[in-house]
């Protein structure tokens, strides 16, 4: 994160959208504190979350970073349990009826595996991400 300036890149492209007057959407990962929803025993990248106790909804994974603190106007999607943002959540609700057409996504993880739900044409801000997956 530090090599690319990730963070700080994110940070900056979220507050010239902001000033722009764009919607700025938070779509956080997060788990119950016992992980209930996922399996008892999970595989691959949820087996890793919850056999390392990560993105706990209650703890500091399962915050926003200070950097990307939210703002008065800014929406914050819940339900992101699993890997897409759009799946398990109402992002697209928020989107379609604030007629949003184009999204772009930068964050910790981005995945274009993901964002097949998607109801919008996505780009993805490669310097404002920290593991891009466009497969």
């Amino acid at each position: 994160m530090e090599s690319t300036n990730m963070l700080e890149n994110a940070k900056a492209t979220m507050e010239a959208a902001r000033e722009k007057g764009v919607l700025i959407c938070h779509v956080p990962i997060t788990f119950s504190n016992d992980y209930r929803e996922l399996a008892k025993e999970p595989y691959g990248i949820l087996g890793n979350v919850k056999a390392s106790g990560s993105f706990k909804r209650d703890g500091w994974g399962g915050a926003i970073c200070e950097a990307m603190t939210p703002e008065a106007g800014d929406v914050i999607i819940q339900g992101k349990s699993g890997l897409c943002g759009f799946a398990s959540t109402n992002l697209n609700f928020v989107l379609a009826h604030n007629h949003i057409e184009n999204v772009v996504l930068a964050g910790f993880l981005v995945s274009g595996r993901y964002i097949q739900g998607a109801g919008a044409h996505i780009v993805i801000c490669s310097t404002s991400v920290r593991q891009q997956d466009f497969l």
